[in-house]
């Protein structure tokens, strides 16, 4: 079972989904130490976004962050020269932070899961509208065959859409509108909505 406290790893420009892997570079001192006790306990930390890219000459120390991050497991670590890492991190489940607590170099708080509904009825013309908008998206970017991959992978219909988020081309904040979706139409929903958006904006430009 793990701890209430949990560690915080905010970042500027990323999100990150449960299903989902993202690699990471720890080069930086306090996330050094993060790492080192992530990895003598319990091999999770909690991915949260900042609200703003932090001032120039600090690490986000201070940074506001969403209120909704990604709890994550370390699945792989190789260890460097000069205590650097190289980490592969696992999406596990969506969070709300609640509280941050003092006490470490590093920032920690205390969190909680927020569930997600993928058990919900994703009605089958929405499904149809969706995918007509991912080939729309993909053919104004050129990566027709990217989505074939993506969409030829083995997961679950919740797995496949937070895919697709990590993969496609969208704003960290666009993702992380995605993030804070309770349920599977929900995020199906918002990424339609995101994917027509793009899509119009091109062709809107274009003109």
């Amino acid at each position: 079972m793990l701890p209430a406290i949990l560690p915080l790893f905010p970042l500027p420009q990323v999100v990150l989904f449960p299903q989902t892997f993202l690699p990471l570079h720890i080069f930086e001192p306090r996330y050094q130490e993060l790492t080192v006790e992530v990895l003598n306990s319990h091999h999770h930390l909690v991915l949260t976004l900042m609200r703003e890219n932090p001032d120039p000459g600090t690490l986000g120390e201070a940074a506001p962050i969403f209120e909704i991050g990604c709890l994550a497991e370390v699945v792989h670590a190789e260890p460097l020269t000069a205590g650097r890492w190289n980490l592969l991190l696992q999406g596990k489940e969506a969070v709300r932070i609640l509280e941050e607590k003092p006490g470490k170099p590093f920032r920690q708080a205390l969190t909680e899961a927020v569930p997600f509904d993928a058990s919900m009825l994703w009605p089958g013309p929405h499904r149809h509208q969706l995918m007509e908008s991912l080939h729309a998206y993909a053919a104004a970017e050129g990566i027709e065959s990217q989505l074939k991959e993506l969409l030829d992978l083995p997961l679950e219909e919740a797995g496949r859409l937070n895919t697709l988020a990590m993969a496609l081309d969208f704003e960290p904040t666009e993702r992380q509108f995605l993030l804070e979706s309770r349920d599977l139409p929900t995020l199906a929903d918002r990424m339609l909505r995101l994917l027509d958006f793009a899509v119009g904006g091109r062709s809107i430009r274009e003109l």
